[in-house]
């Protein structure tokens, strides 16, 4: 019987309110073990990630994570419904998880259950209403919370739920979970500390990440349960963490200009000409912060304009988006393990629904869909590398699971 704990996350980086999230998780679940499917290299706010996925992953298994499991960034770097679908199937897949544990600013699992039935099913009373508040110019994560909140009595319940990103992405679990019919339970927990982009508490990643940038190095390391700040020290230490935004913005901005409003245009999502609005911004901006502030909108959150700009800057177009999308993650991948966790990985062997691999070579099938997968992977990781002081080369093809006992 399938009774590990996933773990949904990015690790960006691993603070203690993850850490008593992943300490938790195992309580309530009965001391089970916990798989993680962790984000690439390039994140779902559309960022570089702070520090690499092998090191993330060794954060990880250092705070009680017993498989760290890769979440491809074809997926990790794209809005909260590719990537939720991608991390919940991943971890259904392995045939050893039997709750799925998240967590929450608002921990309401039957207000999700509700919700999902809805997104699931969608009657015609809900399309309707989607589409009258997209033609009124909100983002579809604003237009569907209020489509949400009419059709449950418009009490205002599911837009006050639904203003926080991590019941946003709980939503989304539940409702893969839903859709799918996997007999995975949902399990929420309350997040302690910070909220998700507050750049002021003690259980922010956000926090963590704008200390660095300032140089506040020691502050941003008291944040974090002692064995994390070690591990990020050496890595920051040796010049391999991305921790500010010069070399990103340089190297958008000239794929955006070099490439011109035809790649633009073809990038994964792009929209009603909205590559015009990027390119005259590329000109423009003097800062990556700038150039979001000039394209966002009503429509265009932040989150999206940073998600195409990564889009453009690692060339993931349209039609291999839509590709890896209606296809769903095609293998395993395993970042990290504990002994505990390669006896997971052994019993995934007999047990998972997909391909089970420890390297970057992915599995042969007929339609290329691994491949693609992979070669993006690789070609994320690539550019992932130049962002650093210390960039190593055909770091994908090198990487090996972290092992710890």
């Amino acid at each position: 019987m399938a009774n590990a704990v996933g773990i949904i996350a990015e690790y960006n980086p691993l603070h203690r309110g993850h850490e008593f999230h992943i300490a938790e998780s195992r309580r309530r679940a009965g001391g089970a073990p916990v798989i993680a499917a962790v984000s690439s290299n390039f994140v779902q706010r559309g960022a570089p990630a702070l520090a690499r996925k092998d090191v993330r992953a060794a954060m990880a298994l250092s705070c009680g994570v017993d498989l760290v499991l890769e979440l491809p960034f074809v997926f990790s770097s794209h809005n909260g419904g590719v990537f939720a679908n991608a991390a919940v199937d991943i971890l259904a897949a392995t045939g050893q998880v039997g709750f799925l544990s998240f967590g929450m600013e608002t921990p309401d699992v039957a207000a999700l259950e509700r919700l999902a039935a809805i997104l699931a099913d969608e009657p015609e009373d809900f399309k309707r209403l989607l589409k009258d508040f997209l033609r009124l110019g909100y983002s579809f994560v604003q237009a569907r919370s209020m489509a949400l909140d009419e059709i449950t009595g418009g009490a205002g319940e599911a837009i006050n739920l639904l203003k926080q990103p991590n019941n946003n992405l709980a939503l989304a679990y539940v409702k893969r979970l839903r859709e799918k019919q996997y007999n995975i339970v949902p399990r929420a927990i309350e997040r302690v500390g910070a909220g998700h982009n507050d750049t002021r508490g003690a259980g922010s990643a956000t926090a963590i990440r704008e200390l660095l940038s300032n140089r506040k190095t020691e502050e941003a390391y008291s944040l974090m349960p002692s064995r994390c700040a070690e591990i990020l020290r050496d890595e920051t230490d040796k010049g391999r963490a991305v921790y500010g935004q010069d070399r990103l913005w340089r190297a958008v901005k000239q794929a955006l200009i070099s490439g011109g409003t035809r790649r633009a245009a073809d990038i994964s999502e792009m929209r009603e000409g909205l590559e015009n609005r990027l390119i005259e911004a590329a000109y423009r901006a003097g800062s990556f912060d700038e150039f979001t502030d000039m394209c966002a909108s009503r429509r265009y959150p932040k989150g999206r304009i940073r998600r195409h700009a990564i889009h453009i800057l690692t060339g993931l177009n349209h039609a291999d988006g839509r590709t890896v999308q209606a296809s769903g993650p095609t293998y395993i991948k395993a970042l990290g393990m504990n002994g505990r966790g390669r006896e997971l990985l052994a019993a995934m062997r007999e047990s998972a629904a997909l391909p089970v691999i420890t390297r970057s070579s992915p599995p042969r099938d007929e339609t290329g869909v691994s491949e693609l997968i992979a070669r993006k992977e690789r070609a994320a990781t690539e550019i992932w590398e130049t962002l650093t002081d210390n960039p190593r080369a055909r770091a994908e093809t090198m990487m090996k699971p972290v092992i710890r006992e």
